[in-house]
């Protein structure tokens, strides 16, 4: 339930988008510019189907952005998940003691040595 209203709110926003609102207003002159309104293009038939094709686009438009949104973050966590899964190299444990016996010991070992 909360999914969807994210979702509602999320169609909502970018249905006022610029790429949005151009792709409507391409459908709306596409609509009233076909054949079937050459007689009447301002009466209320071609003006309701044209509003019609632009909500419809507004709403196409809107789903198709969101999809590719959400599968440019699915990319991303999946990339940034297999980046966390590989294990950082490790040096030679020679490497590994050296550093660790050049490094000064703290007071609770001294305490436990003396």
């Amino acid at each position: 339930m909360v999914a969807a209203a994210y979702r509602a709110s999320a169609l909502e926003m970018l249905a006022r988008s610029p790429k949005v609102e151009a792709e409507a207003r391409r459908a709306y002159a596409t609509e009233k510019g076909r054949r079937r309104h050459e007689w009447a293009p301002d009466g209320p038939i071609a003006l309701a189907a044209a509003e019609k094709a632009a909500a419809d686009a507004r709403a196409r438009t809107s789903e198709h952005l969101l999809a590719a949104w959400l599968d440019q973050l699915r990319t991303t966590q999946e990339q940034n998940a297999a980046d966390a899964m590989v294990p950082a190299p490790r040096s030679p444990w020679a490497d590994r003691l050296a550093e660790l016996a050049a490094r000064p010991l703290d007071d609770e070992v001294l305490g436990a040595i003396a």
